[in-house]
């Protein structure tokens, strides 16, 4: 039997906590590839409030994941990113993690009785 590296363990869990608030793998989906304003995410978002997109960018821009970006101009106008260290590795994992839903989906199916 294999003995678990702990500090291995403890990265995977700390990974799988980043992504459990309720619209965080949501936000991240949309915002992976290009900026986004918060009335952006809202469209794309319809289901999520603004007070719970907010409170989710906020907790996702102080674990470093996500920056805010307030654009200069006359008119209040902030972008939300991720940040360019974290957007190939997120990128891919949450590739990864929709390839392994599907694939276990696929899996536990009902098979047919044809």
């Amino acid at each position: 039997m294999r003995n678990l590296d702990p500090e291995y363990v403890e990265q995977v869990s700390r990974g799988a906590r980043l992504l459990e608030g309720k619209w965080t793998v949501h936000i991240l989906c949309a915002i992976r590839d290009h900026p986004m304003r918060l009335s952006g995410l809202r469209r794309a978002i319809p289901s999520a409030s603004k007070k719970a997109l907010t409170a989710s960018l906020r907790a996702l821009e102080t674990e470093g994941i996500i920056r805010r970006r307030d654009m200069s101009s006359t008119v209040l106008r902030v972008e939300y990113e991720v940040i360019e260290m974290t957007r190939s590795p997120l990128s891919s994992l949450l590739d990864c993690l929709s390839e392994w839903a599907r694939s276990n989906s696929e899996a536990n199916a009902p098979k047919s009785n044809d």
